[in-house]
């Protein structure tokens, strides 16, 4: 679905990003994961074509996304990203219809349901008619994801999968619509789309994707399922600071914890 063929991303003469090499295939939600400054968004910024690479090439179902029309791109991937100002006092209700520009024949009222549906997704139902600015952090990021939901729309069209990028999209939320939006990801996944996105949040990485991209100083470090990379010390050593992998009763994956008394100790 999407491949990274060697690509190499430079900023003010630095290189920034890579040599990365990755595919990404549907039904799969991949996390990215790794310190400040790693290099996790431009990653993502590469893969959107948001950023082209200095070398090598970002293919999307065989296209180079380099060379893809905005209009038609915008149809097959859509992004999430970190933050989205917007001073001017629009309603929620508009900024979500936004999504749906590249998206021809709907009516009126094809378009305001598929915007109900999506704002309901978001827990954002009654919303519709809030002034954007009026939004806490939480609210108008879940407003954007509502957004980006109806740009997107169904996972899989005509036979081809679409790709969900979302850069930090639980940031600003609290724990219940940080699961919450996880699940949208990861039901836009099982039902044949593809999902990347980057986490700060270690366990919800663990949680919810099927693979973990783990990043340090502009290159991937680590590419595994979860389990395996909890186990194996990477995290610990990437991030530098102890680690406890913890897999209560019941629980269907493992968690992982800073190791709170060696930070004690050490203070």
């Amino acid at each position: 679905m999407l491949t990274l063929d060697d690509v190499c991303v430079r900023a003010d003469g630095q290189q920034i990003l890579g040599p990365v090499s990755i595919a990404l295939q549907p039904r799969t939600l991949t996390a990215v994961v790794g310190p400040n400054g790693a290099g996790k968004s431009t990653l993502v910024k590469a893969m959107s074509g948001e950023i082209h690479p200095a070398t090598g090439r970002v293919r999307l179902d065989g296209d180079d996304v380099a060379t893809l029309a905005p209009a038609i791109l915008a149809t097959r991937r859509a992004v999430l990203p970190q933050a989205s100002a917007i001073a001017f006092p629009f309603t929620v209700f508009e900024i979500v219809q936004l999504g749906l520009r590249q998206r021809g024949g709907l009516d009126a009222s094809a378009r305001r349901r598929i915007v109900a549906e999506a704002l309901a997704i978001v827990d954002l139902a009654r919303f519709g008619d809030r002034l954007y600015p009026s939004l806490s952090g939480g609210e108008q990021q879940r407003t954007q994801l509502a957004r980006v939901l109806c740009q997107i729309g169904a996972p899989v069209e005509t036979g081809r999968a679409k790709l969900l990028i979302l850069d930090e999209p639980t940031a600003s939320l609290d724990v219940r619509h940080q699961v919450d939006v996880l699940a949208v990801a990861r039901r836009f996944a099982d039902a044949g789309g593809a999902v990347v996105a980057v986490l700060h949040d270690l366990n919800l990485a663990a949680g919810f994707a099927d693979r973990v991209l783990l990043m340090q100083s502009g290159r991937i470090v680590a590419d595994e399922a979860p389990e395996p990379l909890l186990a194996g010390g990477q995290l610990a050593d990437v991030f530098g600071i102890r680690m406890v992998v913890l897999r209560p009763a019941g629980w269907l994956r493992s968690a992982v914890l800073p190791d709170f008394p060696s930070l004690a100790l050490s203070g």
